[in-house]
């Protein structure tokens, strides 16, 4: 038997510091390997070239008719390439195995339209839970369930179905049922919020992410 190869990665340690909790499972990292932002603009810059060579309609035209088709295209490219490698693009780190246990063990989902689609092996987009948990349509398992919404978050508790557990080891183990895929309500939130946001920031957009930190008072972060 060969001896193993001493460039191999070594494992993950666990760590020995008491204030600092190890993950459930070690290793498992977020992110996908395959994304590139250099085959993106590669995309997004070529397929213009290559359409304006080969369309009858645009063939004639000029460095104008080949930036105009780059502003044209630029959008559905990003968005094809995104939502392609958001689903065949790996982790960052394959080598943890996930332990590979149906939806129901992580969440309960109270929505029967979201329980028709998301139930066994079938993972949920991470997107999807997020909204749906902050509506109430999504309890953590074992947590203490509080009124929550995307607004405002009480903490008037209501009795929990299932034995006090841990959320954050539940979602350190978020992989094994969800999926980090692109979904339309996201890139509506991109295009629409996010990039916007970025692009044009003021003073009046501070003050409202801002304000409501503030206005929550110090019970809720003495909680």
């Amino acid at each position: 038997m060969a001896a193993p190869s001493s460039s191999s990665p070594s494992p993950p340690k666990p760590t020995t510091w008491p204030t600092l909790k190890n993950a459930p499972v070690l290793g498992l990292a977020e992110g996908s390997s395959s994304f590139s932002n250099y085959h993106l603009a590669a995309l997004v810059l070529g397929v213009p070239y290559v359409v304006k060579r080969i369309l009858p309609l645009v063939n004639r035209g000029g460095f104008y008719t080949y930036w105009f088709l780059v502003v044209l295209l630029g959008i559905p490219i990003t968005v094809g390439y995104w939502t392609l490698m958001s689903r065949v693009g790996g982790r960052v780190n394959e080598r943890v195995t996930l332990p590979g246990k149906d939806i129901e063990t992580y969440i309960d989902i109270h929505d029967e339209e979201l329980k028709k689609n998301y139930h066994g092996k079938n993972k949920i987009p991470m997107q999807i839970f997020h909204d749906a948990y902050f509506d109430g349509k999504i309890d953590i398992k074992g947590e203490t369930p509080f009124i929550r919404s995307r607004q405002y978050l009480s903490f008037e508790p209501r009795l929990t179905r299932h034995p006090p557990g841990d959320v954050l080891d539940i979602l350190e183990l978020r992989h094994d049922f969800t999926l980090f895929h692109f979904t339309p309500e996201l890139f509506k939130y991109v295009f629409l919020n996010l990039i916007p946001e970025v692009v044009v920031h003021s003073a009046a957009q501070d003050e409202e992410q801002v304000r409501d930190h503030y206005d929550r008072g110090d019970d809720f972060y003495n909680w």
